[in-house]
């Protein structure tokens, strides 16, 4: 495969890694068109199948949110993507990256014609002596090399008058040619963008799930009135999912959470739009207060400090590997073995006495309800359940309990948040 995205790679992913994809995508895309340097990321490696399916779910998602500012700013941040990229390739691994789409180009029945034009391009440099020149001793208004191509093909470069034209036929040279590869880049992705439709996918609620939570997840980076302050934590936790809205009370009664339900708890309050600065200040405030009961955790801020802070720092991508975390779905909450911990879904593994304070305000109608998805094993139906009936205005869901998120749970239920 290549980073060109010629062609999606064909096969099946489960829901809950095709999101895991497209959010670490998103992410990576907010970093390089912010122009911050590029940081490891597993699901944006060049040519693997994450990145090409990345790629192509996220311009069905830009298809079908038909929003003018988030499609620019995809357009422009995958093209700096590849502007990177291309820049970044030896010799060798041109002549790869150009033989990969020569082989796509000869599986064409039509082959449109920037596309003619690329195939053109790539079959001179596939040549070991034109890639090495191109990509080490090419210089600025070099003639060494050039390519004949329709002058339709490259009409910004007849413009700024960097190319020969003879007879309707432009000749590039070879100083060109990675200019020339941008733009082909760039009107393929926007022939893709502009001329595909996907609206028998509206229907789907699965793909309409996703694109819920990538405008959410847009918007929480763009709209800084959606940060997330230490001090507002109390008042926000109306709208918690009881599962985090327990962790809460629990720290607010012990002062300490398990390390494990430390971590789950600091990757939601991280994804509802908690900034770093602020995620330091509230664990601050907690761990310099003394325990109270039994509890599991033995760290105090004023001794292990520079554990919390590299902890909370590498959990937003900033330390070690440099992996930005995600919260985790009710899947993984609903797996987990929590006999030892304060943590788990409610629905699964709490008595009614120990729901009671979580679910405060739900009727017995409802209640019944709850305990009868709960009798079938159906606790994220449960829990939806009891967000719709608690926030009616609020039912902005697509009542598919498929891959539901805590995060999903607040971002549903706080729609109807004022400022």
């Amino acid at each position: 495969m290549s980073f060109f995205y010629l062609t999606p790679v064909k096969g099946e992913l489960p829901i809950h890694l095709l999101e895991i994809i497209i959010n670490n995508r998103l992410e990576h895309l907010k970093t390089v068109f912010g122009g911050a340097p590029e940081t490891y990321n597993e699901y944006v490696i060049e040519g693997s199948v994450y990145d090409n399916v990345g790629h192509f779910t996220l311009c069905i998602m830009v298809i079908l949110c038909v929003n003018r500012e988030f499609s620019q700013f995809f357009m422009k941040a995958e093209l700096e993507q590849f502007k990177r990229r291309l820049a970044a390739l030896s010799a060798y691994e041109m002549r790869s990256f150009s033989k990969k789409l020569l082989r796509t180009i000869k599986k064409y029945e039509n082959v449109p014609t920037h596309v003619q034009s690329l195939e053109v391009l790539c079959q001179h440099l596939m040549l070991k002596e034109v890639a090495q020149h191109v990509c080490s001793t090419c210089v600025n208004n070099c003639t060494v090399h050039k390519i004949s191509v329709n002058f339709k093909s490259c009409l910004p470069l007849v413009a700024r008058r960097q190319v020969e034209l003879r007879n309707g036929i432009a000749e590039i040279p070879c100083s060109r040619w990675k200019q020339y590869l941008v733009m082909l880049f760039s009107q393929n992705l926007k022939n893709r963008l502009n001329n595909t439709g996907f609206e028998t996918l509206k229907s789907d609620p699965r793909i309409m799930g996703l694109l819920a939570e990538i405008r959410n997840n847009y918007t929480l980076v763009e709209d800084k009135t959606n940060v997330l302050k230490s001090k507002d934590v109390d008042k926000t936790s109306l709208y918690f999912p009881p599962c985090m809205l327990n962790l809460h009370q629990s720290l607010r009664k012990k002062h300490r959470l398990s390390h494990s339900q430390r971590f789950y708890y600091s990757l939601f309050l991280k994804d509802i739009g908690m900034p770093v600065e602020e995620a330091i200040e509230f664990w601050r405030a907690e761990y310099r207060l003394h325990p109270n009961g039994s509890h599991s955790c033995c760290h105090t801020w004023e001794k292990d400090e520079k554990k919390f802070l590299y902890g909370i720092r590498h959990m937003y991508g900033l330390e070690g590997c440099r992996k930005n975390y995600t919260s985790v779905n009710c899947q993984r909450i609903q797996s987990t073995d929590n006999a030892c911990s304060e943590g788990g879904c409610p629905f699964k593994s709490f008595d009614s006495s120990k729901m009671a304070p979580l679910l405060q305000g739900c009727t017995e109608p409802v209640m019944s309800k709850i305990n009868e998805l709960k009798s079938k094993n159906m606790y994220t139906s449960a829990c939806m359940m009891y967000m719709q009936s608690c926030h009616v205005e609020s039912t902005g869901c697509d009542n598919s309990s498929f891959n539901f998120t805590p995060v999903k749970y607040y971002m549903t239920a706080s729609k109807n948040i004022v400022n």
